[in-house]
């Protein structure tokens, strides 16, 4: 198993255990390659693999089976430390998700 294949396996893991979000199963989990980048607190570096997903959507149907109401997904990206390949945060579009799955 590829470091990669870790770190999302370890995303998998995470989600099915917190069930505080979802993931598209057809789109999958892309895990790109490791990275130096700064963490949100703008002073930290640290080597990462990022991890982007999409929610997914949320959809509403009448008794006659019709729409009444979708939201679509949205785009997240989950931050793995390069060394421990632990969760460091999630990135959504309306905040962060912690590790200990706080927001």
């Amino acid at each position: 198993m590829t470091t990669k294949d870790q770190v999302i396996e370890n995303l998998k893991i995470w989600i099915k255990k917190t069930n505080i979000i979802s993931y598209d199963k057809d789109i999958g989990l892309d895990c790109d390659d490791k990275e130096l980048v700064i963490l949100r607190d703008l002073k930290t570096q640290k080597e990462v693999y990022v991890v982007s997903f999409k929610t997914e959507d949320q959809i509403e149907y009448n008794k006659k089976g019709e729409i009444i109401s979708l939201f679509e997904g949205m785009l997240c990206f989950a931050y793995f430390d390069a060394e421990t390949l632990e969760l460091l945060y999630i990135m959504k579009k309306a905040g962060y998700i912690e590790a200990d799955g706080s927001y």
